[in-house]
């Protein structure tokens, strides 16, 4: 499990208790925790614990010469995604009548979710737009089939799981939370503009 875990952290998994339940297992044993940090440390990483979603990730001790280049890749690749989830995570507060947005362990049942698109010219157009946008970009005309692509090219993202692949049940990963953090970071550095009630839970979700 030792070997698993640290692949997987090296590969940019967030490790919860949603996602990963045999690595975030491994990793509430100090002793555990302890041997991936000593090995990460060789690397120039440290484990990192996200409080607010209870996960955990890894991340450079520092940024020097020999990882910007690395980083900078990183980071181009999560502001690609950046507008798509925040368009996102609006598009669901708004359909699911909700002011909390989706975080760690939130589950998203995508047949109730369909109802409202169904009676909502608007939430259809929203939805047009998002999947006309890369990842969501796809061809489908039918709200119904533009929701559940949408859902699955998340799932496969690692932002949700289902227990079972038929069910219509999504259980959100602390992906969505770490997103809110280096939404928050990179808003601050630059002053991101953000959909109010995203905004607004920041602090419940970060902190």
């Amino acid at each position: 499990m030792f070997k698993q875990t640290v692949q997987n952290l090296l590969t940019g998994a967030v490790i919860c208790e949603t996602a990963f339940a045999d690595e975030y297992l491994f990793l509430q044993a100090q002793s555990n925790q302890d041997r991936v940090t000593e090995f990460l440390s060789n690397l120039d990483r440290k484990l990192t614990y996200l409080e607010s979603a209870d996960a955990y990730y890894c991340t450079f001790n520092e940024v020097d010469s020999n990882n910007s280049a690395e980083l900078t890749a990183l980071f181009s690749d999560i502001r690609g995604m950046f507008r798509p989830l925040v368009e996102f995570l609006e598009l669901i507060l708004t359909a699911s009548q909700t002011d909390l947005p989706v975080h760690s362990k939130s589950i998203v049942n995508i047949n109730e979710l369909f109802d409202h698109f169904e009676h909502d010219q608007t939430l259809r157009d929203q939805l047009r737009h998002l999947t006309g946008i890369k990842p969501f970009k796809t061809n489908k005309l039918e709200s119904r089939d533009q929701l559940v692509f949408v859902f699955q090219k998340l799932e496969d993202l690692g932002y949700f799981v289902r227990k079972n692949a038929g069910s219509s049940r999504y259980f959100a990963t602390a992906r969505f939370d770490l997103v809110y953090l280096l939404i928050e970071f990179l808003n601050d550095s630059e002053r991101i503009e953000l959909p109010e009630a995203i905004e607004q839970q920041q602090d419940e979700l970060l902190f």
